[in-house]
């Protein structure tokens, strides 16, 4: 099996500092360079950092979607701290179709011969296939820095209480049998021998494994839900003696205390759990025992703290904040720790404000329900997810570096199975490593803390909601989200704006209402979507965050879907409200609908995680499976589509209940279900949300029939029955199911949803409501489309009476901003706090309504309606058909992205070359926009 290694010099020339320079992060955020420990580049990222008993070298495991220079695999980085050199070795059998993937753990051997990784399988569980090894624990061998596959350690499906219930993505072994997923281990000796402690991810368990004959010694049920998984433990650690361990439980907050010679659970250890039972917990992830394990230090991710247990007792002793200095908002996400030798320093690494806070451990000012500040910080590049202490040199490993960077890697793309034209977002986003002497924290932490404020915005003002003439007349804003595309795929025809046509795949002939309504109310050519895909761009539009789970699931997820889609409140493909259990990947933070709620502000949502069930045929007198109910009484379907030309429901279509004029079946809507607490009764049961093949139009048909109500509302004066404040309106048919046979074809999926959002801003500016209403638009991710600035820029709109500019005189927007700037401005001229610390620094959009307040009601262009665009359907032998009939539309981003981009440039373009995406992070000083 070739194992080759790509190494990086990290002598002096690699250290020696570049002069200055900020660079923009998608979050909002910046970074200033240089940074301490003069971080270089690795592999995608990288979680653990390993140091070899000999202290000579680290290991790194990265386990994210696997950079172009690797050859789009995952690996193990080694550091040899003797020559500087930083050697990657890319796994063979963990490629971008691999039906396996690291996760989480990395340990050696305690002779250092040998170095075990955790690999999780959920496509091919038991390692079925040829080729396929399933889940356990990969062992390499390990000599003078090199790293050679040696054997693998195969983990059983793991037993499961008759009474708890497997999630149904995961139910694939049968009754009782849950996937393991390993994830962090742990080496221990006992009577001489190593052993391995294991903790799997997916089947709520801790084993013992022996490393010689890869027997399972023992078995510890974590298990605390009905359902599996639901405490996911995460890391594990292990007293010198070998007697005790302790395993943090990612979904629970909790520590489970295991006893390693009975083979019991001794206790479980609560950490700040929240006071409802489907309220986001405070996520227990690293684990360290002080150095004279007294102490075990916690890492609570979604609580900003890490918490001190007295190992003897198991009481929580005291809790440190993670907080910066005037971090007035929670959202650090610390994830990692490590320790000086002499236990006198504490490092936390915040994956959320790039930092690490530097504690002073023996401080006993605070107590358990007083948190500690920290001494001091050090800044980092973007999301650093890994920490170690060898000798007087701290080691940071960072997670997505400086961000994917300048694609200078045109060419490279041909590793790539499903992409030959060029690489993926994923690809171009390393991580890297930092080796700072601890010395330099003594003489210049002050100067790091400054720094690192700095980074979050912290000294800057954000600016405020004020609005020409004083009093903010704004009382409700519509917030529409759409789907996957970018600034010069639908906008690079605009003759305002920074554009390049030969990109434009959808201009003003398939999105005439998005060009007129930049041209009237402003064009913003220097805008970026947060979120790299769809599961996490979902989270950035509606909670200006991600979260730890979501962030270390995502890349595997996307890359060989060895994870499952456990975003928009569903996990597992169940959906936990419903089972009273909490959502592993939601923010402490929260969402804009619970900021609304929590501010007496009323809302309502139409989609976006709420979850429509269809009228399909597996669905017919069974039980639902994501709820585990059946539906409720007199739901049946008497049909599960409408075919072309039969009449459409009595409240849809134009006019309503005329025939389908579509040229495929329209799905019929079973119910919908809300999958957040706030969002019960604040919902639309009759708007659909995520389906390819069922039109904008007529979402915003239902939309429009509540919104006359809401216009009479106000004409009778009945306050109680006005337009929301909040109101969020998912419109995601830009999508586009590819050119899947008897879908709508790309451009009518495209022209459909262009017309919607046309049609929603007709019906707002000329009704009563255009005095004090705003609409905020934009697309949760670009999704990697072409675009000649970065594959992150996208479109916005800022839609009001008092937008600048007109038709004649259109206004051009230049500043730099992303999804995150405008969840800050959502929230300003409704006058809501920020959920968290992201939000709260992110300057304000308020340029975008700096107008006279004279802007004329909108018409909406009908013309792909008329001449019946909207209404194409895709033949079976359209370029990509076959493609485009395998993939899954179930939901954003099911379908494998990469290849769907590459069918729709080509159902575009034909066989112009599709051109390699730019990325790059835009210099602050100037909001500059590329010029190369």
């Amino acid at each position: 099996m070739r194992y080759a290694a790509v190494l990086l010099v990290l002598g002096v020339i690699a250290f020696s500092a570049p002069s200055s320079r900020r660079l923009h992060l998608p979050t909002a955020k910046v970074l200033d360079l240089p940074l301490p420990g003069s971080p270089q580049p690795t592999n995608s990222l990288p979680t653990v950092i390993a140091i070899s008993p000999d202290g000579r070298y680290a290991a790194l495991l990265n386990n994210g979607y696997g950079t172009v220079s690797s050859g789009i695999k995952q690996s193990i980085a080694v550091l040899d701290f003797t020559t500087g050199k930083l050697a990657d070795f890319p796994d063979d059998r963990l490629g971008e179709d691999a039906h396996q993937s690291y996760f989480l753990g990395l340990a050696f051997s305690s002779d250092g011969a040998r170095l075990y990784a955790s690999m999780g399988s959920i496509t091919d569980p038991t390692g079925v296939k040829p080729g396929n090894l399933g889940n356990g624990i990969a062992v390499y061998r390990f000599a003078q820095g090199q790293v050679t596959p040696e054997t693998f350690l195969t983990i059983a499906p793991q037993p499961v209480a008759a009474d708890r219930h497997i999630a149904q993505a995961l139910f694939k072994l049968g009754r009782g049998k849950a996937i393991p997923y390993p994830a962090g281990i742990a080496v221990f000796s006992r009577q001489g021998h190593d052993q391995l402690l294991v903790a799997n991810n997916l089947s709520d368990t801790v084993i013992v494994l022996d490393p010689q004959s890869g027997r399972e010694l023992s078995s510890f049920d974590l298990a605390t839900l009905k359902t599996v998984p639901g405490s996911f433990p995460y890391g594990v650690v292990v007293s010198r003696d070998g007697r005790r361990a302790w395993c943090s439980l990612w979904n629970v907050s909790q520590v489970a205390e295991l006893d390693l010679e009975k083979g019991t659970v001794v206790r479980r250890i609560p950490l700040l759990q929240p006071s409802s039972a489907t309220a986001s917990g405070s996520h227990p992830t690293a684990l360290l025992l002080s150095p004279d394990e007294n102490s075990l230090y916690v890492a609570l991710a979604n609580a900003d703290a890490v918490a001190v247990i007295a190992t003897a007792s198991g009481q929580v002793q005291r809790i440190f904040s993670t907080a910066l200095p005037g971090q007035k908002f929670a959202g650090a996400v610390p994830n990692a720790l490590a320790q000086s030798a002499d236990g006198r320093q504490l490092f936390v690494a915040n994956a959320g404000t790039n930092s690490i806070a530097v504690i002073d451990p023996a401080t006993t000012a605070g107590s358990a329900a007083t948190p500690i500040a920290a001494h001091g910080f050090i800044p980092t590049e973007w999301y650093p997810t890994a920490l170690a202490v060898r000798g007087n040199e701290l080691l940071i490993a960072s997670g997505k570096g400086q961000g994917s960077g300048p694609n200078a890697e045109r060419g490279a793309a041909d590793n790539s199975k499903r992409r030959k034209n060029f690489p993926y977002i994923p690809t171009l986003i390393h991580g890297s490593l930092a080796r700072l002497p601890l010395a330099d924290l003594d003489r210049a932490l002050s100067e790091f803390t400054h720094q690192a404020e700095e980074q979050n915005l912290l000294l800057s003002d954000p600016g405020k909601a004020v609005f020409p003439g004083g009093a903010n007349p704004i009382r409700h804003v519509i917030y529409i989200i759409k789907e996957n595309r970018t600034y010069d795929q639908v906008l690079g025809d605009l003759k305002v704006g920074d554009g390049d046509s030969t990109l434009n795949l959808y201009g003003n002939d398939i999105t005439p209402n998005q060009h007129k309504l930049a041209l009237q109310f402003g064009v913003l050519d220097n805008f970026y979507d947060s979120g790299e895909v769809s599961g996490d761009g979902h989270l950035w539009s509606t909670a200006a965050t991600t979260t730890d789970y979501n962030e270390k699931t995502w890349q595997i997820g996307y890359r060989s879907r060895e994870r499952t889609y456990d975003y928009e409140g569903q996990v597992g493909d169940e959906y936990p409200l419903f089972k009273n259990e909490p959502d592993v990947s939601e923010p402490a933070t929260g969402y804009l609908w619970g900021n609304a709620a929590r501010h007496g502000l009323s809302y309502r949502h139409y989609g976006e995680f709420v979850a429509s069930e269809w009228c399909e045929k597996k669905r017919q007198g069974q039980p639902s499976p994501k709820l585990g109910t059946p539906s409720p009484p007199g739901e049946a379907c008497s049909e599960i589509a409408i075919p072309p030309g039969e009449p459409l429901p009595s409240h849809l279509g134009q006019p309503k209940g005329s025939p389908n004029p579509y040229q495929w079946p329209i799905p019929v809507l079973l119910r919908n279900l809300a999958s957040k607490p706030e969002l019960r009764d604040h919902f639309d049961p009759r708007f659909a949300d995520f389906k390819e093949d069922y039109p904008d139009q007529l979402r915003v048909d239902e939309f429009l029939n509540e919104f006359a109500d809401f216009v009479r509302a106000r004409k009778l004066g009945n306050k109680s029955g006005e337009l929301p404040n909040y109101v969020l309106l998912r419109l995601g048919n830009d999508h586009t199911a590819g050119t899947h046979p008897h879908f709508p074809t790309p451009a009518a999926s495209v022209a459909d949803n262009d017309l919607a959002v046309g049609r929603v801003v007709e019906a707002v500016s000329h009704s009563h409501y255009w005095d004090d209403t705003a609409i905020l638009i934009v697309e949760d991710d670009a999704q990697d489309g072409p675009d000649h600035v970065d594959a992150h820029r996208s479109m916005a709109l800022v839609i009001s009476k008092y937008s600048p500019g007109s038709a004649q005189q259109p206004h051009l927007e230049h500043g730099f901003f992303t999804t995150v700037n405008l969840v800050h401005t959502l929230e300003a001229v409704l006058g809501l706090p920020p959920m968290n610390q992201n939000d709260a620094w992110a300057p304000l959009m308020i340029s975008m309504f700096s107008g006279a307040g004279n802007q004329t009601p909108y018409t909406a262009d009908y013309r792909n309606r008329d001449n019946s665009l909207i209404y194409q359907a895709n033949k079976s032998t359209a370029a990509g058909a076959r493609e485009s009939a395998r993939m899954d539309f179930s939901h954003a981003d099911a379908a494998d992205a990469r290849l769907l981009n590459v069918i729709l440039w080509r159902d575009r373009k034909g066989n112009t070359p599709m051109p390699a995406p730019r990325h790059t992070v835009l210099p602050a000083s100037a909001h500059a926009r590329r010029t190369d």
